[in-house]
């Protein structure tokens, strides 16, 4: 799959694999920048710890994403407020600006030399029917007690129709922040790092859990589920609770470096920032978002972000990717115990693309409700809180309109247009399988059914791997799975022929 700017400085960490059977205090299970905030608050406490990151590091959400730590987020306060009251936005508010504190803190404590740069961020649109959402929005922050600007010398563009620009923001380079996370953690005496390590079940075990990888098991008093999208269903019910959104993000190098980062307020979803290293200046832009049920013609989807890029700097991108996020359908992550049966596994999911802050968040949340402690937000991110009227009719429009297309397109329509020679779908011995034809002319067959939860698979011809329409998993063209949330790979008998 195609590497971010960011992955160019993951270096060689090489990490040992789990290769024993091990008991601890907390287990942690993810290396991204949950797993990674989480294990920080473990340093040099009186818990054992052990984290599990099921790839190499460096390699999942986190260091897709485009590194913004930022307070203004869309109209993100406003459809807080549709959901609950002002209470719960006030607190989801303080939340983002404690993400951002805590991460300077740590980036400052610790010297972590992560491009962290100081920003201005500016939420805008060029649609006219969403001025009414602006006068919100600013009244919502008026409530707060933001300070913002509806207009800056900085951008001069006749078709932007509304902006509300707020400072004291930052951008970062996520990979080198986590590194030196990771640098800390190791420093640790009561905290063990292991990576390629994925762990494909759990199980409840007396006053005890058992997590197993392919090879060995983990026995710990409490877990922490910090992937970003959870490998089972029951408990916690996360796949009714979120959907799946999908983002094409591009750098290209520029000659100038400006303190500003966007995004659109409506949908599909339009964000730039810019980023400086040792070496040189780039223009990171993000489009063509959608729920990953849709643009399943996955090239077309990359040469439109790229197409859309040039436009604006004149040049083709010098890197290109994707990111999948984590929705939910009351717009509020994820956090905390994943149910009243299971009082010691926490989980940290659904940040709706704000996974900088809400990760850094969500771990000291978890380390406080692990440590007995109260923390000011455990309520509103609750994972458990209840069911409304709105939640249910997001639900049905996000969440089970979404899956039912994504199965009924790929029932209907198996084999696309865009397809071609190089893959396709077909039945043998009565079994739906996928088939890739590589350059040297090898049929490379797989299952096409994802283990997860049944979904059918559409093929990636830019990244060549089987992704998941439903709820994300990917795989390789010979059946290995490089992304969960499924654990097991859909190899075949005849997996290469």
């Amino acid at each position: 799959m195609k590497k971010s700017i960011w992955q160019k400085d993951m270096g060689q960490i090489n990490l040992d694999k789990l290769k024993d059977k091990m008991s601890t205090d907390v287990l942690i299970i993810g290396g991204g920048i949950t797993g990674l905030s989480t294990a920080y608050n473990f340093i040099n406490k009186k818990y054992n710890v052990i984290l599990l990151e099921g790839d190499k590091f460096f390699t999942g959400t986190t260091c897709k994403s485009t590194g913004k730590l930022t307070y203004l987020q869309d109209l993100k306060y406003q459809d807080i407020y549709s959901v609950y009251d002002f209470e719960t936005t006030k607190l989801y508010y303080e939340a983002q600006k404690d993400g951002i504190r805590i991460a300077k803190k740590i980036i400052n404590d610790e010297n972590i030399d992560c491009d962290f740069i100081k920003t201005s961020a500016v939420t805008f649109t060029k649609d006219n029917k969403e001025l009414k959402k602006f006068d919100k929005e600013e009244e919502i922050l008026n409530l707060l007690g933001v300070k913002y600007y509806t207009s800056i010398p900085q951008i001069k563009d006749d078709d932007i129709k509304r902006m509300i620009l707020v400072k004291n923001t930052y951008v970062f380079n996520p990979v080198k922040y986590l590194k030196g996370l990771l640098k800390a953690i190791k420093k640790s005496n009561n905290i063990k790092v292991y990576e390629d390590s994925r762990v494909i079940k759990i199980k409840k075990e007396d006053n005890y859990y058992i997590a197993y990888t392919n090879d060995y098991e983990v026995k710990a008093k409490k877990i922490v589920i910090a992937c970003n999208y959870p490998f089972f269903t029951i408990p916690g019910f996360i796949p009714l609770k979120t959907y799946m959104e999908k983002s094409y993000i591009t750098a290209t190098k520029v000659e100038e470096s400006k303190n500003i980062c966007g995004i659109t307020s409506n949908f599909p979803t339009v964000s730039f920032r810019y980023h400086s290293d040792k070496e040189d200046n780039y223009f990171i832009y993000l489009n063509n978002s959608s729920k990953i049920c849709d643009k399943l013609n996955y090239k077309k989807n990359y040469d439109e972000c790229a197409n859309a890029a040039k436009n604006i700097t004149g040049k083709t991108p010098n890197y290109k990717w994707t990111n999948m996020d984590v929705m939910t359908n009351d717009f509020m992550p994820l956090v905390g115990r994943i149910s009243e049966d299971d009082k010691n596994v926490f989980i940290a999911t659904g940040y709706n693309t704000w996974g900088m802050t809400n990760g850094t968040v969500a771990g000291k949340i978890i380390y406080d409700l692990v440590s007995n402690k109260k923390n000011k937000y455990e309520k509103v991110f609750d994972p458990t809180r209840s069911m409304n009227i709105i939640k249910l009719k997001n639900f049905i429009v996000n969440t089970a309109m979404s899956n039912t297309k994504a199965y009924t397109f790929n029932l209907i329509k198996k084999n696309p247009s865009w397809y071609k020679n190089k893959a396709c779908v077909t039945k043998i011995d009565g079994k739906r399988v996928g088939i890739y034809f590589d350059k040297e002319g090898n049929k490379h067959i797989v299952s096409n059914i994802c283990p997860h939860l049944k979904c059918f698979l559409t093929f990636n011809e830019v990244d060549k791997t089987w992704d998941c329409p439903c709820h994300g998993s990917r795989f390789d063209v010979d059946g290995n799975v490089v992304k969960g949330p499924s654990c097991y790979n859909i190899k075949t008998d005849e997996t290469k022929v």
